[in-house]
């Protein structure tokens, strides 16, 4: 297989001679399940999962594969280990569930990420949770692209698009169904031969039934919506690339119940763009649009330029990010610390070994 035609480029290229030289070979994460991974090479797909090395090296959880990602293996009889990870191009991230302050790579080296929303009432289309992917897309270094899944059950498709068009600005809104096939040659025909694709978005949005129609081929598990909540069931589980005719490739990842936002607040600009522009012509340079005299923004907000929903999930979003650098920042310092003494020690056992 030529590697160059899933993905491989001069930013991998430059990383990669140093190994070469030790006689370590690449591959491109396609599967992931519980530590192991399918990853596909120039001489087929081979099983793998991250060497003892790599263990012991690695600070956090993002240090480690996930799909999309490009590896650095060592392959013997019949073993192939994980001992690099290649620095990433973009991804999609988050901050993991639950109380730690720990970023969770959902995938990496995409091109775009299709945030999908369902147009079949419930929490599946909500214009505050599209910002925060948004926010999260751009973070990453990707191209977001917004699908509005199951207008075939939607009263007022055009109203929805409209909505979505006001919070995308130039992002592209596709109004699709994965049940009736409307719009799936248009989403299929955006993606140029060789660009990788992630699907992002709540359980129950059809992610994996439009990847089934991208693929013509019903390979992916679906499911159906509970009725007292339209809540969608896991179906996908794991993470996985597939190749799609066009020559594309698509990354399904499991529905999630929650985006906890990872990042730094200066990427809020690029998906507030009338926030930020607005905040050039304050009168303080470090106004935060909060009641200080001469805010352009409150005056965007009083001639109703500017929504207040919209302008109170920013003032949440940003009041998020700041909060998570603040920990970031004391647990980085902290975790750099405890990994320089172990690896000190480490290194005086061995010499006093000799």
């Amino acid at each position: 297989m030529d590697i160059k035609s899933i993905g491989w480029n001069e930013h991998f290229e430059s990383q990669i001679q140093i190994y070469r030289e030790q006689g370590l070979i690449t591959g491109r994460v396609l599967k992931e399940v519980r530590h192991l991974y399918e990853v596909i090479t120039e001489d087929g797909l081979v099983q793998s999962e991250v060497s003892g090395h790599f263990h012991f090296t690695a600070v956090q959880r993002s240090d480690y594969p996930t799909v999309g990602d490009w590896v650095v293996l060592r392959r013997s009889a019949d073993t192939a280990l994980i001992e690099k990870v290649l620095q990433r191009q973009s991804y999609f991230s988050r901050k993991t569930a639950g109380s730690k302050t720990e970023e969770q790579i959902v995938a990496a080296n995409i091109d775009y990420i299709c945030i999908v929303c369902g147009l079949d009432g419930g929490r599946n289309f909500k214009l505050r949770g599209v910002e925060r992917y948004i926010a999260m897309t751009v973070e990453g270094g990707a191209k977001p692209v917004l699908i509005l899944n199951k207008s075939d059950i939607c009263t007022d498709t055009k109203q929805a698009v409209s909505d979505a068009e006001k919070i995308c600005g130039n992002i592209p809104v596709f109004a699709v169904s994965a049940l009736t096939g409307k719009g799936i040659d248009e989403i299929s025909a955006y993606f140029p031969q060789g660009s990788t694709i992630a699907f992002c978005g709540h359980s129950g949005t059809g992610k994996s039934s439009l990847i089934n129609m991208l693929m013509k081929n019903n390979i992916m598990k679906t499911g159906s919506l509970r009725e007292s909540d339209l809540r969608g069931k896991h179906t996908t589980t794991h993470k996985e690339l597939f190749f799609l005719q066009s020559g594309a490739m698509v990354i399904d990842t499991p529905g999630m119940r929650e985006l906890q936002l990872w990042g730094d607040a200066n990427s809020l600009q690029d998906v507030f763009h009338e926030v930020a522009e607005a905040a050039e012509n304050c009168r303080f340079n470090d106004c935060t649009h909060q009641g200080e005299p001469g805010c352009a923004v409150k005056k965007l907000l009083d001639e109703g330029n500017l929504d207040q929903e919209r302008f109170e999930n920013y003032l949440s979003m940003r009041a998020e990010m700041k909060f998570l650098e603040s920990r970031v920042t004391e647990k980085g310092r902290a975790e750099r610390k405890a990994h320089e003494k172990e690896l000190s020690k480490t290194i005086k056992r061995f010499y006093k070994q000799k």
